[in-house]
């Protein structure tokens, strides 16, 4: 990992933390601080809008405190949830038989500031097709890596992983194998075909395009039939973060091959649920910006609350 980043994000969790230890130690006084300029501020308004001593000017100096506080613990709550400590649902069951539909989990989301996802981590990550969804899978390859489904085995360098078997499904099962793109390498996205007839024909534009992939999961394959991806030259998976950029799927609509250099790592991601699962088998890989962290705890319901590995 670049010891640059490792460097800064150590700078920001130390300044986090110490501002928390103060927050915590000086509780009291801060609350008592935070108080007094919370109802100085409801009594000028109260007196600006000229509700002093009616029963409605109490009811608004009553209604900012409440905001005041409701607000002060929803930002505390954000703030530990996004750098700290991620409380995350998963609402399917590609998980299964790891983590059941409607688990609630924990999430270290700090781990990965310092170090890189490692084979079998279960990360949560915001998904490369629609670019808005949370996914919970399972790393299966690692940056660099060739990987392939045969004989309901999945093989990373040609060895087999003996843990569980994978169904030939999506992409992946059809393809001899992928090579897992790593930062550095060189990827060439090679349509088909001059898609802009067929738009002409629909009468549909990159916008139209855009939004109808983002909506359709699993559609690039029929809007943009043929469209290929190679990594150093040998054909590889899907990497579906170039329709999310209009100018690089206005290229591609029009027939034009992408070179593109790399700037990050990108990982094989699949569902424990073998048989049923959305994962990269269907829609290529995840690249590491957008994994939020690493689930380790179960919390909910109750009567399962465990470690998860």
């Amino acid at each position: 990992m670049d010891k640059n980043k490792i460097i800064l994000n150590g700078i920001f969790y130390l300044i986090i933390t110490i501002i928390f230890i103060i927050l915590f130690i000086k509780e009291k006084s801060i609350g008592e601080w935070v108080r007094i300029r919370r109802d100085a501020f409801a009594d000028r308004l109260v007196t600006r809008l000229g509700f002093d001593g009616f029963p409605f000017g109490t009811f608004i100096k009553k209604a900012i405190a409440v905001l005041e506080s409701l607000g002060t613990a929803v930002i505390l709550v954000l703030i530990i949830q996004h750098v700290y400590l991620g409380n995350f649902v998963v609402p399917t069951g590609s998980m299964i038989p790891t983590i059941e539909p409607k688990d609630r989990l924990f999430g270290n989301m700090v781990v990965y500031k310092f170090s890189k996802p490692e084979r079998e981590d279960i990360v949560v990550f915001k998904e490369p097709i629609q670019n808005k969804v949370l996914y919970t899978k399972r790393v299966m390859g690692l940056p660099g890596e060739k990987v392939a489904i045969k004989d309901h085995h999945l093989y990373v360098n040609d060895e087999m992983i003996k843990e569980r078997e994978y169904l030939a499904m999506g992409a992946l099962g059809a393809a001899d194998y992928w090579i897992v793109p790593k930062k550095g390498d060189t990827v060439e996205v090679i349509p088909g075909s001059d898609y802009k007839e067929v738009m002409r024909e629909r009468n549909i534009d990159v916008d139209k395009v855009q939004k109808y992939l983002l909506k359709n999961p699993g559609a690039v394959e029929q809007l943009l039939p043929d469209l290929k991806f190679t990594v150093n030259g040998v054909p590889t998976g899907m990497i579906l973060d170039v329709i999310h950029n209009k100018k690089y799927l206005k290229d591609i609509l029009a027939g034009q091959k992408l070179t593109l250099k790399l700037d990050e790592d990108y990982y094989l991601t699949l569902g424990d649920n073998t048989a049923n699962s959305f994962d990269s088998r269907m829609w290529g890989f995840v690249k590491e910006s957008r994994i939020r962290g690493k689930a380790f705890v179960r919390f909910w319901p109750l009567n399962r609350i465990s470690l998860i590995k």
